[in-house]
């Protein structure tokens, strides 16, 4: 498990990680709030790949059509310290990893091409779970 995502492949957890990301940032009035948001996300996955030659113009272009201002950083964390130039580590609380290495990995572009449908699953199934352990710590 990478990413907090029940895969095996690093790629599969890298485009994963940057789907959950842009769907967790997403602003309040965006489309992918409503009935079918898991079809429009699907959706929104096969046009900005339509239009893209690399992960860095997908991403433009996922967000725009879902009305993604900024993609939070602390969706793309997974809680380990930050190194910084120096080899110094951090692991402080407002202190985030941007992952900007994985916008740049233009390897995810054709794994969001052509596992879109299995890909929103892990997303999917991630909010689910941290849904239910949401629910679990309130207990």
């Amino acid at each position: 498990m990478y990413y907090n995502f029940d895969t095996e492949d690093m790629t599969r957890a890298k485009a994963a990680l940057l789907l959950y990301a842009m769907y967790r940032s997403r602003d309040k009035q965006s489309s992918l709030n409503g009935v079918d948001t898991w079809k429009r996300f699907t959706a929104y996955i096969r046009g900005a790949c339509l239009k893209s030659s690399t992960t860095a113009e997908f991403v433009q272009a996922f967000c725009k059509k879902a009305q993604v201002s900024a993609i939070v950083p602390k969706y793309l964390d997974d809680g380990q310290p930050v190194m910084l130039p120096g080899g110094e580590m951090i692991a402080a609380e407002g202190v985030h990893d941007y992952r900007s290495s994985i916008i740049a990995d233009d390897d995810l572009l054709p794994v969001l091409n052509r596992e879109s449908m299995y890909l929103t699953l892990l997303v999917r199934e991630r909010i689910q779970r941290e849904r239910l352990e949401g629910e679990n710590d309130e207990a």
